[in-house]
């Protein structure tokens, strides 16, 4: 009995020291979130909840000065500039499902670049034509890319889900 009981104490202090115990370290609550600076350092995007649910905004660094780029009941989250700093790769959780979008960041020309029932987040450009980005749509956590069009979906890692012997 007491090798049980010590056996659950040193699996609930690893467990404790492992999550940092968030039962009791909630801290503040996430208002601006994933900031990322424009190519040319001018600007800054990132998701706010300004308003209800996190939407990305453009801020200005120097004066502060805030404009918001989407505006739809939904979370956007996690953008990444275009190379030439005028389009924005992000994250959206639209029809209750978690898919890539693009927009042009004065808001316009929004484009979705994957459907899948899976989770597709973390989206980064690739060069100027492309958006790498991880997905679970595999049963497992991969990498694949997907073209600004969103026609050309290619996987490219393979994690194997069966234990190596």
């Amino acid at each position: 009995m007491k090798r049980i009981v010590l056996l659950g104490l040193l699996i609930g202090g690893l467990v404790f020291s492992l999550t940092g115990c968030s039962l009791f370290n909630q801290g503040p609550e996430i208002q601006n979130w994933q900031p990322s600076v424009s190519p040319d350092s001018d600007k800054i995007v990132f998701s706010s909840k300004e308003g209800g649910n996190f939407e990305l905004f453009l801020m200005d660094p120097d004066s502060g000065e805030k404009t918001r780029i989407t505006n739809n009941d939904h979370d956007d989250w996690g953008p990444d500039w275009g190379p030439e700093g005028e389009r924005l790769a992000f994250v959206s959780k639209r029809d209750d499902n978690t898919d890539i979008y693009l927009v042009d960041v004065d808001g316009e020309n929004e484009t979705r670049l994957t459907t899948n029932e899976s989770q597709d987040v973390n989206p980064r450009w690739s060069g100027d034509s492309e958006i790498i980005f991880n997905s679970d749509r595999t049963g497992s956590w991969e990498i694949f890319t997907v073209d600004v069009s969103g026609k050309e979906l290619t996987q490219l890692t393979s994690s194997s889900t069966e234990e190596e012997g």
